[in-house]
């Protein structure tokens, strides 16, 4: 068997796979020929069929979970976050648990999606943007405290670390291209396909480009 057949293939660990961007980052990820573990609480969110994926049921509370999880992964992808009616406050506390599993098992690239509204980055945004945001701290306090939670354990966790921060997610298929960087400004027009952002958020895993940045992307 020749060196090509026999090397390892690559896993990454997905964590918040059942959503609409935690699915398309999967498929996108098996698309290129890398392995996928993703947690999930019903196994049923995910389709397990899928050539290369491995689902495992469970919490992002529980830390032995998400160390199942981690198990033979060379990065881990956040892509989780509350659904409608936004009720659930669990962002900070769970990627704190990720880190600490991160920093056990000895996996230390973390690629964490958030939001163009998290955190303070005027200048990212147009001036129409930045109201906005201010009307999202205002609505959802604890919601907002919570992400912005979740970027500060994210920077101070030690690890090789990403933020990516887009705009408004749109559905359809990828673009093929995209705008992405600390310097990259968003406004209310501004959107990313879920598709293109499953690609870039793969990219980061691999790559490494963009490490203790946070990162705003656009199409």
């Amino acid at each position: 068997m020749d060196d090509a057949s026999s090397k390892e293939v690559e896993t990454i660990a997905v964590f918040g796979g059942s959503g609409a961007t935690g699915k398309a980052l999967i498929l996108c990820t098996l698309k290129e020929g890398v392995k996928v573990r993703a947690l999930s609480r019903s196994a049923g969110g995910i389709d397990p069929s899928l050539l290369g994926l491995e689902v495992l049921e469970g919490s992002l509370s529980n830390r032995d979970d998400v160390l199942a999880t981690l198990q033979g992964c060379s990065a881990a992808v956040c892509v989780f976050g509350p659904r409608p009616p936004y009720r659930d406050i669990f962002c900070a506390e769970a990627t704190a648990t990720i880190v600490a599993a991160m920093h056990k098992i000895g996996v230390r690239r973390l690629v964490c999606q958030t939001g163009g509204m998290i955190g303070e980055y005027r200048s990212n945004r147009t001036l129409t943007f930045q109201l906005m945001t201010d009307m999202f701290r205002r609505r959802s306090p604890e919601l907002a405290t919570d992400r912005e939670g979740q970027e500060r354990v994210v920077m101070e966790s030690g690890l090789s670390w990403t933020i990516v921060k887009p705009p408004r997610l749109a559905d359809g298929d990828a673009k093929g291209r995209w705008q992405a960087g600390p310097d990259v400004r968003v406004g209310m027009l501004s959107s990313i396909t879920r598709a293109d952002l499953a690609a870039f958020l793969l990219e980061e895993a691999l790559a490494s480009t963009h490490v203790g940045q946070a990162v705003f992307i656009r199409n």
